[in-house]
């Protein structure tokens, strides 16, 4: 089973002995903030190395042809850390969470512009996946952060999972429950429907606490056992939890060890 955890070096450097008796055996880490001491950490460890990237920006269509060529660069520069793996965040069109009454919602922030007006945006995304798998070594496993919602509920993200992950080599769905205002039995639901579509491997991504950063956390020890029960649920892949900077803000990291190296 894959056991993995977010790294975003929100608050600079991870201490070694706490970040390497975490239980895990893969790491995601943020691209944009490794440098070679960080990534020597990682290394020295011993552990599968997935490589984040942010694809798409917010102020900049993703079909737009300066987006392609800005991905292009950053995937060159995840090929030459040599990883084991690299994984696409933002790989849809951006927004963001806004407060609404009592619960979150989710507001776009690109308005159609002439690059992506009247395009059928889930197969615009997956032509782009596809030219993506192409560009980096067959030995690289392929990702991508997956909107924890089907493509007919709410097509303005773009992402059509049922093309998306015949595209890639495995997804990583977002399945912060409390923040999509759904029961925890959600994340092994929604696990199984991607699961379902293509037979690909599914690492549900989940919370270590409540997000945005401005609520007050309210993900104890027993929710994030409940969480991490549904997520490893059969046909899970593994687990990957998001992230371990907020595991170490809110000292939740030996929970996480305990529920790992207890199995």
């Amino acid at each position: 089973m894959r056991k993995a955890i977010f790294l975003e070096y929100k608050f600079g450097d991870y201490d070694t002995k706490t970040l390497y008796s975490s239980g895990a055996n893969e790491i995601v880490a943020w691209m944009e903030r490794l440098n070679d001491k960080r990534l020597k950490q990682l290394k020295n460890w011993g552990v599968k190395i997935s490589l984040c990237i942010s694809a798409f920006r917010d102020e900049v269509c993703p079909f737009d042809p300066s987006a392609k060529n800005r991905l292009s660069d950053l995937l060159k520069q995840a090929v030459d850390y040599q990883p084991n793996s690299i994984i696409l965040d933002h790989f849809r069109f951006r927004g963001k969470w806004e407060q609404s009454g009592k619960k979150l919602k989710y507001v776009l922030a690109h308005k159609p512009c002439h690059y992506c007006r009247g395009v059928e945006k889930g197969e615009k995304l997956a032509e782009i996946a596809a030219w993506i798998k192409e560009e980096i070594p067959m030995r690289l496993e392929l990702g991508y952060y997956a909107v924890p919602l089907k493509y007919e509920e709410f097509p303005q993200f773009g992402q059509n999972h049922a093309l998306l992950v015949k595209a890639f080599d495995y997804s990583s769905p977002m399945l912060y429950h409390q923040m999509l205002d759904k029961p925890v039995q959600y994340i092994s639901q929604f696990t199984k429907y991607l699961f379902d579509l293509a037979s690909k491997p599914v690492i549900p991504a989940i919370a270590v606490k409540d997000m945005p950063d401005n609520l007050p956390d309210k993900i104890d020890e027993s929710i994030l056992k409940e969480e991490y029960s549904q997520a490893v649920k059969s046909p899970s892949a593994g687990v990957c939890w998001f992230s371990w900077d907020g595991a170490v803000e809110k000292k939740k990291t030996q929970i996480i060890a305990k529920m790992w190296n207890d199995e």
